[in-house]
């Protein structure tokens, strides 16, 4: 019984015998679905020779299909002849030629009034761009060559040098502001010129002892009830608030209080700290004259021994109570001018456009005329330095580190000294 429900396998070479016999036993064939096809309604023969497939009506359905796409073709190719030849059958509209209105005037007419000029601006010729030029671009961009230094903010620069020169504005310092107070000019020459000592001793910054001064003098300027006793409090306790501004590691108060021989405690500095920074509303961003004179070297071209002699001067005039009230950014134009002048053998009255040149100008928004006289006043100083009882920045430019500028044999040319003379007199 098992044997009956087994499929019969048979060879390739029997098919045809098959084929021709006619087989007398009956059988139920059922159409079936593939399992995994079942959804798609597939039909497909389980069983050879059940439902043969017709070959003729393929071979004719295959006819209608090409037949019908060969129609299809010709339909398209004649709708694609009728499409060329229409532009051909229809005629093309001559073209309107624009001609310009001719305007009737009575007598002669100026050919000016009809044509028309162009919109577009005219260039104008090499020789008008070459004297606009000239007459504009009179200095050198001194910012050209740092574009690719990030710390240097070339791009930034003027703008902020602008902002110091607004600064300086906001925070002046007046002209005989000493006036009427216990403390008088030579007080404040003798303790600037020993703080400039104290400074070395502890080897600050040179910006901390700018800073010192300035702060001084606003202090002074702003709070006039202080007296000879305390007047060393206040330069000392300028210093450790400068420091701290300034400096990486600043001195302790203790520091200041054994340079003042404990002259005052600790406690003393600290209240006077207190005192000064309300008195200046905790604002110390008073510009330098250090901060100007770096720029107007560069601007300038200047030398390191036209950059150190400046700074000579500087220091000189930080000790002078005449040269106090003058904006930093003109007290280090005028040093520089001075420096130019005395190195370069150059006579003031003689002097040419190679000394204040167009770019210092420029960067200095000075002119000329803006600091000849006080660099008079500074010659006047530097002439009369060895004669002076404050010596301390003359003995600290001795030293080979600053080039010995103080003893130069230049600081006592006719030059300098004829505008010394004339610096005293103003």
């Amino acid at each position: 019984m098992a044997l009956r429900n087994r499929p019969i396998l048979m060879n390739n070479v029997n098919k045809e015998n098959v084929i021709n016999t006619k087989s007398s036993i009956t059988t139920k064939t059922t159409i079936t679905k593939r399992a995994v096809f079942g959804e798609l309604g597939n039909r497909v023969n389980t069983q050879r020779g059940v439902e043969p497939i017709d070959r003729t009506s393929l071979l004719l359905k295959e006819k209608k299909q090409t037949a019908s796409k060969q129609n299809d073709d010709r339909l398209a190719e004649k709708v694609l002849d009728i499409i060329k030849e229409k532009p051909a059958k229809v005629q093309e509209k001559p073209r309107v030629q624009l001609s310009k209105p001719i305007l009737k005037v009575q007598g002669p007419v100026e050919t000016n009034l009809v044509e028309t000029k162009p919109l577009a601006p005219t260039i104008p010729t090499t020789k008008e761009t070459e004297s606009f030029s000239s007459d504009l671009i009179t200095f050198e961009d001194i910012d050209e060559d740092d574009k690719g230094n990030p710390i240097l903010v070339s791009t930034y620069c003027n703008d902020i040098y602008e902002h110091l020169r607004n600064l300086e504005k906001k925070f002046p310092i007046n002209k005989n502001y000493l006036t009427g107070q216990e403390v008088t000019p030579k007080m404040r020459s003798v303790l600037i010129d020993w703080l400039i000592e104290v400074h070395q001793q502890f080897r600050l910054m040179q910006e901390t002892l700018y800073l010192t001064v300035a702060i001084i003098d606003r202090f002074l300027q702003s709070f006039q009830t202080i007296d000879r006793k305390r007047l060393q409090l206040v330069g000392v306790t300028a210093m450790f608030i400068a420091s701290k501004y300034e400096e990486m590691y600043s001195p302790d108060v203790s520091d200041f209080a054994y340079i003042t021989d404990h002259a005052y405690t600790k406690l003393e500095i600290l209240q006077m700290e207190l005192l000064i920074i309300r008195t200046l509303d905790y604002s110390f961003g008073r510009p330098l004259p250090l901060h100007f004179l770096r720029r107007y070297s560069k601007a300038g071209k200047a030398l390191p021994i036209h950059h150190t002699m400046a700074k000579y001067f500087l220091e000189q005039s930080l000790i002078h109570y005449e040269m106090c009230h003058y904006p930093p950014s003109l007290i280090a134009a005028a040093a520089i001018y001075l420096a130019f002048i005395i190195l370069d053998n150059n006579e003031e009255g003689s002097e040419n456009s190679s000394v204040w040149t167009k770019t210092l100008e420029h960067y200095s928004t000075y002119t000329k005329e803006d600091v000849l006289p006080i660099a008079k006043k500074i010659a006047f100083i530097i002439t009369n330095a060895d004669k002076s009882k404050y010596q301390a920045v003359r003995k600290k430019y001795v030293n080979a580190k600053f080039m010995k500028i103080s003893i130069r044999p230049e600081l006592k040319a006719p030059t300098i000294i004829a505008m010394g003379i004339e610096g005293k007199q103003t």
